[in-house]
């Protein structure tokens, strides 16, 4: 017997509780039944789950959270979820110019790089630390074949950023022109639920 999580109806929380028959494969081996609307291992069903994701586009997490008296980590790890299936993985075969930048990761000291694609408004990729060495991997996932097609980089005034980008794309223009505006780098913060790494960062 499972119990999930499941819309409230109207102010009353609502639970479920689902018996799941077992299944001996003699090919496969031992099977749990599946259902349509429940994920695997999930403790909310799937609209529920749908309906959380919905308001997370426009709410912030912990409100969310209050709303359908849910674990913060919960609506976090569903929103997570959500943006990976809708983002990812994301298209660089077109790419001719960047815009770099980075944010505090929680109001903190510890900082997070992020790299747009300033044409379509699209975050290519987000990592950690404000070091050469930590966007030294996007440079790698790109290629040599697509680091050769960057003509221009966006860029602040950090000197560690500059070098790599002389280094790995040593044909491309770095401008200290900004490109980001500050809504920007701020929706870049949900979208730093994507990478798992950001996620180990929070307190």
């Amino acid at each position: 017997m499972r119990c999930v999580r499941d819309l409230p109806i109207l102010d009353a929380d609502t639970y479920v509780w689902v018996p799941r028959y077992r299944v001996a494969c003699p090919t496969c081996g031992p099977k749990l039944e599946a259902l349509s609307w429940l994920s695997p291992w999930a403790r909310v069903t799937s609209r529920l789950a749908e309906s959380v994701v919905r308001l997370c586009r426009v709410l912030p997490i912990q409100h969310v959270a209050d709303f359908y008296a849910l674990d913060w980590d919960t609506v976090k790890t569903l929103d997570a979820a959500a943006l990976a299936d809708r983002l990812l993985p994301v298209d660089l075969s077109t790419i001719e110019a960047i815009a770099m930048d980075e944010f505090a990761v929680r109001r903190s000291h510890r900082y997070a790089p992020v790299i747009l694609e300033p044409a379509r408004k699209r975050v290519l990729w987000v990592g950690e630390g404000r070091g050469r060495e930590d966007v030294r991997p996007f440079f790698e996932l790109l290629g040599p074949e697509r680091r050769a097609r960057l003509h221009a980089v966006a860029m602040d005034m950090t000197a560690a950023y500059e070098e790599e980008v002389r280094a790995q794309c040593p044909q491309a223009r770095p401008s200290h022109r900004t490109a980001l505006r500050a809504g920007t780098v701020r929706r870049c913060t949900t979208v730093v639920c994507i990478d798992a790494r950001i996620g180990r960062m929070r307190q």
